[in-house]
C-alpha cells in the first residue's frame, strides 16, 4: 500500500468514514475525494492534502508514503528566542 490513493482509503476506513464525511471535513467534493482515492488523480495541491490529513487526523507524511507512521507530528512549540529572530 503505497499510493496517495490506498493510503487515503484506507485511513478513512480505519476512522470509519465515508467520502462524504470526509467531504464535509475538508471542504473537498466526494468527487474528488474518489478520483484521489482511484489513483485517477496524478497530482494533489499542498493546502488538499494538509485538509485530507487534518480530516484524517493522520499525518501528510503518512499520506504520501514518506512514513509507514500514521501518528500525526506533534506542534513544536517556539522558544521565545526563535518567536524574536523570526519577528526581524
Amino acid at each position: 500500500m503505497s499510493s496517495l490513493g490506498a493510503r487515503l482509503a484506507h485511513m478513512r476506513a480505519v476512522r470509519q468514514l465515508s467520502q462524504q464525511e470526509v467531504s464535509e471535513r475538508t471542504g473537498l467534493k466526494v468527487q474528488n475525494i474518489s478520483r484521489i482515492e482511484t489513483d485517477h488523480r496524478e497530482h494533489v495541491r499542498t493546502d488538499t492534502l494538509r485538509r485530507l490529513a487534518e480530516a484524517l487526523d493522520c499525518s501528510a507524511d503518512y499520506l504520501i508514503a514518506l512514513t509507514d507512521d500514521p501518528t500525526p507530528a506533534k506542534k513544536r512549540q517556539r522558544t521565545r528566542a526563535r518567536q524574536l529572530a523570526l519577528s526581524y
